[in-house]
């Protein structure tokens, strides 16, 4: 779902729904010439559905006409498409640049974007350019942090070679003595599931506590295969963290092999941030 505030105000959105599934807003409050306007979409929406609201809500926006120069801010925590940064397979669209140009272009055009930890931010800064403004996985894991946090880490494990940098900036915030190590995986082509994970064989993981950070967990498969061979190969607690949990598979299938789950945001309606509380207080 969306929300509008101009001007630091609140500004009621009256979502529509017709018997055919087609939508439309109706915005009540707008002042009639206002400095800004703030549009923020809720990270439970669903990725399909951001387009057509926002598509809604820029219409409403455009049609006011206002004579001075509105600043037209969107806050999208979660980046659509994120993961379509590239074509898979012959036939595919590359969605992350559709909605990237969609968005530069569409209406009244924004001022600024606003979003936290791209999957692959380099495409979408090459197109929205100093539009976007990005909180980094950093900011993003420092603000999910309980104020009782007192786990002293050995080691961050980069869950591949794509998370290698980001995991780093952890390993760094998290002081002198936390180790950085990268793990490999392959992958079937045919089917997209893991069927390798390796770590560097000279390292001795025995009693050590161990967290995986990366930016988005869906299904964990990756995070699964992983904090298995670290539990084999002795580690002692293996946590995870991630900027957006989606968390289509559920939990229950992480339970016994993660230890503590700490996240940013929760994405879609599969969880919700007391699903997260559960789990870290089972035994």
């Amino acid at each position: 779902m969306i929300t509008v505030f101009s001007d630091n105000k609140e500004i009621k959105t009256n979502y529509l729904q017709f018997s055919d599934g087609a939508i439309s807003f109706r915005l009540e409050g707008l002042q009639e010439e206002p400095r800004y306007i703030s549009v923020n979409v809720d990270p439970c929406t669903l990725v399909k559905d951001i387009r057509e609201e926002l598509s809604c809500i820029l219409d409403c926006i455009y049609h006011m006409k206002f004579q001075n120069n509105v600043k037209l801010i969107l806050n999208i925590p979660y980046f659509p498409y994120g993961r379509c940064d590239r074509k898979f397979e012959e036939g595919n669209p590359i969605m992350l640049e559709d909605f990237c140009y969609w968005l530069l272009d569409y209406r009244c055009g924004f001022d600024e974007v606003h979003t936290c930890d791209i999957h692959n931010e380099s495409p979408v800064r090459y197109i929205l350019g100093d539009v976007l403004h990005v909180k980094q996985q950093l900011g993003c894991y420092r603000e999910s942090i309980p104020c009782d946090f007192s786990t002293k880490y050995d080691y961050v494990i980069s869950p591949d070679k794509g998370a290698t940098l980001k995991a780093a900036t952890i390993a760094d915030h998290l002081g002198q003595g936390v180790g950085l190590q990268y793990a490999g995986k392959k992958r079937c082509i045919e089917t997209g599931r893991i069927i390798e994970t390796t770590l560097p064989e000279d390292v001795d993981f025995t009693g050590t506590k161990c967290l995986i950070p990366d930016d988005i967990c869906d299904f964990g498969g990756t995070f699964i295969a992983l904090a298995k061979l670290l539990k084999e190969r002795g580690a002692y607690r293996v946590d995870l963290y991630v900027t957006h949990m989606i968390g289509g598979g559920g939990l229950d299938r992480l339970t016994g092999i993660i230890d503590t789950i700490y996240c940013y945001q929760t994405i879609g309606k599969y969880l919700n941030k007391e699903n997260i509380l559960e789990f870290n207080k089972r035994d």
